[in-house]
């Protein structure tokens, strides 16, 4: 049933769990580093265990650990031989990047910036107005998705922080783009008042335009206690809506809840399954197979505070929560975004691609027939590009790739099967 409201078995056990099991991973990472000024400022109130490492700069904090594969749980094995080409460079955490029809690629930064390549054509920067753009640690400009019916419309969707008047949240604004590539023009708020949390931490923000025109999108629980489990709140979810920002399915946007912060959101060919990425805390990252009306366990919400020692899926205090198809357990990857591989990479055909923060990394999975187990999987690219974010496919099998590394070092890059 949607939503359970079976009676919660009590939490003691559960936290005891979750606190052994935390307590061993920050004993393995313990860090005792002076951080800057700056840094200290968007870590806030949190400790270094429970710092979402997602929005680190590389070389502060938990610095990435070569070798570290892809849960305890998954063999290893030699992958694809794959190229790579830098398409656009000189960029400042590029988001997301998104591929028109026409072969166009455009990326927006966190800060605001937002930039276009068209096919022969250098880089060059769109018009793009954000009033009240919130950037600070995990927010800002996120993610877009380009509307199912842009050769038409030239619509694209944009996930965005904003502070202004009084009124924070993150929310989905649709933009019009002039033939041109030149200026993007609202043309109307689709979805408003998802939460914002005071630091910016936990936004998610992940769109994924669905072949039948609706938008998935993914949310974090903005460090907020209640939230996931809140039917009352969109944050710690996954929505399902039309470009118009009604419902895409029954009468409410929330698709499932219970998530801590998603990041990646992909859907499998040939079966329509929906698969979602997201942040643990010290461990146990997920992917989660996602089924509408899903609870995925995430409850931080201890006596009315916000604590993350408790399970990533917390099947004792919800006896119904679905439990993740993969899990890193400790130490955390920090995944982003997620992709399934084409035709194109032989037996790896459809794999799931996972791209990874902290680790600097790009995984590939190998599930199993029943889509909620993992065969066998493997690394590419370590340390080779730094922290990779963003996946989105082009129609030749490639994926486009975006870093996050700050300071004008950042590029959306292509990775390509050798033999294709």
């Amino acid at each position: 049933m949607p939503y359970s409201s079976t009676p919660r078995a009590p939490r003691a056990a559960a936290r005891s769990r979750a606190r052994t099991a935390v307590g061993l991973a920050a004993a393995a990472t313990a860090v005792t580093l002076a951080l800057p000024a700056v840094a200290s400022a968007q870590l806030g109130s949190l400790g270094a265990g429970s710092v979402d490492t997602g929005s680190v700069p590389p070389g502060l904090l938990f610095p990435p650990t070569p070798g570290i594969g892809a849960g305890p749980d998954v063999e290893i094995v030699e992958g694809p031989a794959v190229e790579t080409a830098v398409v656009m460079n000189g960029l400042n955490i590029p988001w997301d990047v998104v591929r028109a029809p026409d072969g166009t690629l455009l990326t927006g930064e966190r800060g605001g910036r937002m930039l276009v390549q068209r096919p022969g054509e250098e880089q060059r920067t769109v018009s793009i107005d954000l009033p009240g753009l919130f950037r600070q640690s995990e927010s800002g400009l996120m993610g877009m998705a380009v509307d199912e019916g842009f050769e038409q419309n030239r619509e694209i969707h944009v996930c965005w922080s904003r502070s202004a008047g009084g009124e924070r949240d993150n929310r989905i604004t649709t933009f019009t783009v002039d033939e041109n590539w030149t200026t993007m023009t609202k043309a109307r708020d689709i979805l408003i008042g998802i939460p914002l949390g005071a630091e910016g931490i936990h936004s998610g923000c992940r769109l994924l335009a669905a072949p039948d025109g609706s938008i998935y999108v993914g949310t974090g629980d903005t460090y907020n206690a209640t939230g996931p489990q809140s039917t009352d709140s969109l944050a710690g979810k996954t929505l399902h809506i039309n470009p118009d920002g009604t419902p895409a399915t029954g009468d409410s946007v929330i698709n499932t809840i219970g998530h801590r912060n998603v990041q990646g959101l992909a859907i499998q060919p040939g079966t329509g399954n929906l698969y979602s990425a997201e942040h643990g805390p010290d461990v146990d990252d997920e992917v989660n197979l996602l089924q509408s009306g899903g609870n995925y366990g995430w409850n931080p919400n201890v006596a009315g505070q916000y604590n993350q020692n408790v399970p990533m899926t917390d099947t004792e205090e919800f006896p119904d929560a679905i439990e993740a198809v993969w899990s890193s357990g400790a130490p955390t990857l920090a995944p982003a975004d997620i992709e399934f591989l084409g035709p194109e990479w032989g037996e790896w055909e459809g794999a799931l691609a996972m791209a990874n923060l902290k680790t600097q990394k790009l995984v590939l999975l190998r599930l199993g027939e029943d889509g909620r187990s993992v065969v066998d999987g493997s690394v590419l690219l370590e340390g080779e590009f730094g922290r990779l974010r963003s996946l989105t496919p082009e129609p030749d099998g490639s994926l486009l790739v975006t870093t996050s590394d700050a300071d004008n070092r950042d590029q959306v890059f292509r990775v390509s099967p050798a033999d294709a």
